[in-house]
């Protein structure tokens, strides 16, 4: 074994390897005839080198040492050009031959010789070298001929040649046929080996082509290809694997699937299913990297039969589809959030009509009953009365502001807010202190972190959202526990995914954080839909408490994020944009002497028969004349004639054209026409639109003598510009 291994290193090309080819063979082809002819021909060489000086053939005594010189010579310089090399075996092979033939005769050893001459030209140098081994080996043979033919072979005599001659009867035509058997042999001979070379060498070369091909596809495939066993052993895997899973190829190699297989248990079934229907496709699998990371992956597999019609082994692809399902999940909150959005929206709209009618109506129980108490003493009876008629309307009124705040017309003004001192505040008001007294043991903890808490905003409306948010944070631990109150500054670099989509800003954020049962899933998507709720309706509020916390933190362009966890709690998490502006100068204390008029004429236009009363009755009882039409047709009409100091203007009136049209078309023929804008819903775009046109004020019923007769007082007394 020892020497087989040293003669095959012997033959082994140094510079080649079996990659290369049909090139790597005809070196190795050349090295092994060197070694044989260096090696066997020794043993030719003696008896023919004996006879040739026995017979004074010194010719063929030193062309045969000179050859096998000349042989050793080049097995031992193997760093000189193939093609040299490889070209002295077909010439060596050729001169032989000839000696041979010319010496010994057809009998001898020279046409084994000539044969031999096309075949090893094919197979060392191409079969183009061949055909032109053929041509010389057919002149040859008709060289021999021609000199057969003429006689001419006594001239060898002259050259210490014993001439040989076919046969002493018809030599030429004898030559003639054994050359043709001979040629005719040598060309089938020769072309056999050389298509064999060619044509394997051309195979070579396609399954080089092919496997380069496979290899640039299995090195650069986005997708993870795998061949693995029966039962998981990875046998291939390519290089795309590391950026899904952070291992190389040869770390899995040799290892089981279940190295980066999450979802181990399933491994049976998944493999009975592959078995049974012979194919996976589209099969979801989930693979863990090395960090942790789970990757949700598509496969598409088939197992590989053997020779015997079993599986042997898997083949397949997969694909890294996170990045789909995460779309996917993304696509589904948006969709719900925008359901969410679209549901609220219609719900407000139907809220804020109901509110516009129950605002006409409550204004009445408003401003009658402190109408009616100016005129009696101080110490009647009936302004007691009045004073729960009003207080009633006041409660009413609430409520109809919690709708307008569902429709999102509910923030009527906005001043710069200190979040930290809302909270303080709030903890000491008589609305914390009854919730308390409904929730003994409940305990509230506050921290107030914020550093830059301001807002822009209201604060009856912010109030009323930390109020519901503490009422429902102690129903939800019906036996007692914390509540955390706290204030904080986020900055936002990049958008937050939670119930809502945080965007990237700057905010001061309010949570409450209670411990208690936490939110169903499913309830969680409906939490501030009005009047849904697992309390008893009538006990716990009016059942749009949470309605009014979506309906303010809308109105102050603010998001909400909520954590809740079965038995751990809830947090509710509001985010408001910081602003920068500074806070206002607080009012002065109301006077009605400061409100009072000096006989200005308003026009009060209102399609309500009842609110041209109320406003009536109370701008007079402030001083001033009051005139009242029904519709904007009737005041476009009547100021034509007539003059008007103030239009106290209602922004909804039908049949007929709105507030906006009414002021619009006034201010054609009458460009310095003061008004104020009336209405029972909160400030819409038709308000604003009249706003912008040079409307001064906007006043929201139900209103009291206070607010109409400020917002009166300052229109009348701005200067005209």
């Amino acid at each position: 074994m020892k020497i087989i291994s040293f003669l095959d290193r012997l033959t082994t090309p140094a510079n080649l390897t079996i990659k290369d080819g049909i090139t790597y063979w005809q070196e190795k082809i050349l090295l092994n005839l060197f070694l044989i002819i260096a090696g066997l021909g020794l043993i030719t060489y003696i008896p023919s080198f004996a006879l040739s000086i026995k017979e004074e053939l010194w010719i063929v005594a030193i062309i045969d040492t000179f050859m096998y010189l000349f042989i050793l010579f080049l097995f031992f310089k193997p760093n000189l050009s193939y093609t040299f090399r490889a070209a002295s075996i077909p010439l060596i092979s050729y001169l032989l031959g000839m000696v041979l033939i010319i010496t010994l005769g057809p009998f001898g050893a020279g046409p084994v010789w000539l044969f031999f001459f096309p075949v090893i030209t094919g197979v060392l140098l191409g079969y183009k070298m061949a055909f032109w081994a053929l041509i010389i080996n057919a002149l040859t043979i008709i060289s021999l001929g021609f000199l057969i033919s003429f006689n001419l072979t006594d001239l060898l005599v002259s050259l210490n040649f014993k001439v040989w001659y076919l046969s002493s009867d018809n030599p030429l035509e004898k030559w003639i046929v054994v050359s043709l058997n001979f040629m005719l042999l040598n060309i089938i001979a020769t072309l056999s080996v050389t298509t064999i070379l060619n044509g394997l060498q051309r195979s070579m070369m396609a399954v080089t082509r092919s496997k380069k091909k496979y290899h640039r596809i299995f090195e650069n495939i986005l997708d993870v290809y795998f061949e693995t066993s029966m039962d998981g052993i990875i046998l291939e895997i390519s290089p795309s694997i590391e950026r899904i899973s952070q291992y190389s190829q040869n770390e899995l190699r040799g290892k089981s699937f279940f190295t980066i297989y999450k979802d181990t248990n399933h491994r049976d079934e998944t493999l009975k299913r592959l078995i049974k229907t012979g194919f996976l496709k589209d099969h979801e699998i989930r693979l863990i990297n090395k960090d942790g990371t789970i990757h949700f992956c598509s496969v598409n597999a088939r197992p590989l039969k053997g020779k015997d019609g079993k599986p042997e082994k898997i083949i397949g692809i997969f694909r890294d589809i996170s990045n789909q399902k995460k779309m996917e999940k993304e696509k589904k909150n948006l969709e719900e959030r925008l359901n969410r959005s679209q549901k609220m929206e219609t719900l407000g709209l139907l809220a804020g009509g109901v509110a516009h009618d129950l605002n006409n109506i409550l204004s009445g129980i408003v401003t009658y009953p402190e109408l009616l108490a100016m005129n009696l003493d101080k110490d009647d009876p009936l302004k007691k009365s009045l004073g729960i008629i009003q207080s009633s309307g006041y409660r009413a009124a609430e409520i109809v502001q919690d709708l307008l705040t569902l429709s999102r017309r509910g923030v009527i003004t906005r001043e710069v807010l200190n979040l930290n001192d809302l909270v303080s505040n709030f903890l000491l008001t008589p609305e914390y202190k009854k919730i308390l007294s409904f929730h003994p043991n409940i305990f509230v903890e506050k921290q107030i972190d914020a550093a830059t808490p301001f807002l822009k905003g209201s604060s009856v409306h912010l109030q009323k959202t930390l109020m519901n948010l503490i009422s429902n944070a102690a129903e939800a631990q019906p036996d007692g526990g914390i509540i955390r109150i706290k204030t904080q500054n986020r900055l936002l670099n990049n958008p937050i995914k939670g119930y809502d989509q945080v965007e990237a800003g700057n905010y001061v954020v309010l949570s409450v954080k209670d411990n208690g049962i936490g939110i169903d899933p499913e309830d969680l998507k409906r939490i501030f839909e009005p009047f849904f709720t697992k309390k008893i309706m009538g006990r716990s509020g009016t059942g749009l408490g949470m309605s009014v916390v979506w309906g303010t933190v809308q109105d102050h362009e603010g998001y909400i994020d909520i954590i809740s966890n079965a038995d751990k709690g809830t947090t509710f998490d509001l985010y408001f944009p910081i602003t920068t502006d500074e806070a206002l100068t607080p009012e002065k204390p109301f006077s009605l002497d400061a409100c009072k008029g000096n006989g200005e004429k308003i026009l009060i236009i209102d399609d309500v028969d009842a609110q041209r009363r109320i406003a009536g009755v109370t701008l007079e009882k402030l001083g001033y004349k009051t005139v009242s039409v029904s519709n904007g047709k009737e005041a476009i009409k009547y100021l034509k004639g007539n003059d008007a100091d103030l239009l106290l203007l209602d922004m909804i009136m039908e049949p007929g054209i709105d507030g906006f049209e009414t002021y619009k078309r006034i201010l054609d023929f009458n460009p310095k026409q003061k008004a104020i804008i009336v209405s029972g819903y909160s400030q819409t775009r038709q308000v604003e639109k009249t706003l912008r046109l040079g409307a001064g004020y906007y006043l929201k019923k139900p209103y009291t003598i206070e607010e109409i007769g400020i917002a009166v007082k300052n229109e009348l007394l701005k200067t005209e510009k």
